[in-house]
């Protein structure tokens, strides 16, 4: 689910649409494209960034999955093996959820050398837009509602938008962008950006 946002004094949405694979939409107009999909992938899976979300999320860290160590994104097809390299570098198997988005992080990765690409997480951005964590569930009528509400003091104009608990957090994901792109975004953690393997920042900005 993509967002396109027109940022300034007084930002637009562009359109909202579900875009497979990703890498076609990254056009030279885009500023900053934040994905929420885990980037830098720790050798045993244990990310600062990670950790402090869920903190900042609490009584809520839950809302903030695990990412998968490194070693499984050669494992997209066979989630027995997936656990296997998980369980080799960290000792601890991977949830089946987790392993589901192997391929999608997988895709990211590719493409991540782009600078303007970066980690956002939409339950830290809600948090931010409020004060505070958003209690209600956002698969719920009531959670849908205050997310929407949080997003119309950002989009006066936003209507209801398509494709659920989706599309609103890829206008999460478009606030935190317009963050980024500002120099005004939060990053998780603190201090020092540490860098995976590949190079990649294991960070979370929003």
């Amino acid at each position: 689910m993509v967002a396109r946002v027109e940022t300034g004094p007084e930002p637009a949405l562009l359109d909202l649409e579900f875009v497979a694979p990703l890498g076609p939409a990254l056009g030279d107009d885009l500023a900053v494209v934040a994905v929420d999909m885990p980037i830098g992938l720790a050798t045993d899976g244990r990310r600062e960034c990670d950790i402090a979300a869920r903190r900042l999320l609490r009584p809520h860290g839950s809302r903030v999955f695990p990412a998968p160590p490194r070693a499984c994104l050669d494992h997209p097809e066979d989630y027995e093996a997936a656990c296997r390299a998980s369980v080799s570098v960290s000792g601890k198997s991977l949830s089946k959820q987790t392993w589901n988005l192997v391929r999608a992080i997988s895709e990211v990765d590719a493409l991540a050398g782009d600078p303007r690409i970066v980690e956002c997480h939409p339950e830290i951005a809600f948090a931010l837009m409020q004060g505070h964590p958003v209690d209600e569930r956002k698969k719920t009528a009531a959670g849908r509602e205050v997310r929407l509400g949080l997003l119309r003091r950002w989009l006066p104009g936003l209507g209801d938008p398509a494709y659920g608990d989706d599309g609103l957090d890829a206008l999460a994901c478009a606030w935190s962008a317009a963050r980024i792109a500002a120099g005004t975004a939060l990053t998780l953690p603190h201090g020092e950006v540490p860098h995976d393997s590949a190079g990649r920042p294991m960070r979370i900005s929003a």
